[in-house]
């Protein structure tokens, strides 16, 4: 295959490979010329024809960039390939090197379970796969972390499942972590807290909604504290799960990767899940042709 590749059509990938790399920076013909090592008279021809079809522009200074026509190519191409055959290797990456974990998306005001591998919760066999979450407090929270302040603060305003306590300052707190480290840590509520573990469990359960209605009414009111804020880390906790983003090209969290954890891993081995969740959803985030607004 490659003795068969045409030098004509490499150069004008090259060219566009490296004005989309770099949208925000628009370059001359030296320049583009210099960076691919390529003559200015043949650079110059491959710069007229994408100019004319659309697929750069060219302005009063001289200078190109990504053109229309793109734009309309990566929409196609996103409404035709399916991310989840991008991110399904991933997955099973994260299974490989971290154990049990999940991938989640946030679709219709729900959140749902649209892949797994290992066992996702201990003692329970149930696939899991297909699950559907009302995207309300405290589900969801997660899934809207890393999306803008104006996601949270809609996801907040959103009838709870159950009465939650407090202000939204430290959900907002969380969210303000999550973005600079890149990942969230559920621990294990404590004995006078509900968790959003028990809230999910409950949800799957398929209990008629009369049912659960009058048991969320009597669940004590939720603070999140499950959630690890810096400085809150607690000696030997229960690590429940472990959360990262996976972003699309718009900047915003279509889904997540979660680590089943269920245990006490020493810091060593928490830092080694934590780096390799990161690196896997980044890597995910890529594949979709993402970009990390909070990185960028």
């Amino acid at each position: 295959m490659t003795d068969r590749q045409s030098p004509s059509a490499d150069r004008v990938v090259r060219i566009l490979t490296l004005l989309t790399d770099h949208p925000g920076e628009r370059l001359t013909l030296t320049q583009i010329a210099e960076r691919l090592e390529m003559s200015k008279p043949t650079c110059l021809g491959v710069l007229a024809s994408l100019s004319s079809a659309g697929l750069l522009t060219r302005d009063d200074a001289k200078t190109y960039g990504p053109g229309p026509a793109l734009l309309r190519m990566g929409t196609a191409a996103e409404s035709s390939v399916a991310p989840l055959d991008l991110i399904r290797p991933h997955l099973e990456a994260l299974h490989r090197e971290a154990g049990s974990c999940m991938l989640v998306a946030n679709i219709d005001a729900h959140v749902v379970v649209l892949d797994r591998r290992g066992v996702l919760a201990t003692g329970d066999t149930r696939d899991f796969v297909g699950e559907r979450f009302p995207a309300a407090a405290p589900l969801g929270l997660v899934n809207n972390l890393w999306n803008p302040d104006a996601d949270l603060h809609a996801w907040l305003a959103r009838t709870p499942l159950v009465p939650l306590a407090g202000s939204p300052d430290r959900v907002f707190a969380l969210a303000a972590d999550a973005r600079q480290r890149g990942y969230v840590v559920e621990c294990e509520a404590g004995p006078d807290d509900i968790g959003h573990a028990v809230i999910a469990q409950l949800v799957s359960s398929h209990l008629p909604q009369a049912v659960l209605r009058k048991l969320f009414r009597h669940l004590p009111p939720l603070t999140f504290t499950e959630y690890e804020l810096p400085g809150e880390e607690v000696p030997n906790a229960v690590v429940r799960h472990m959360t990262a983003p996976i972003f699309d090209r718009h900047g915003r969290q279509p889904y997540v990767f979660t680590v089943v954890v269920d245990g006490t891993p020493d810091p060593g081995s928490r830092r080694r899940i934590a780096d390799t969740l990161v690196a896997t959803a980044t890597a995910a985030t890529q594949a979709l042709g993402g970009v990390n607004p909070w990185t960028a």
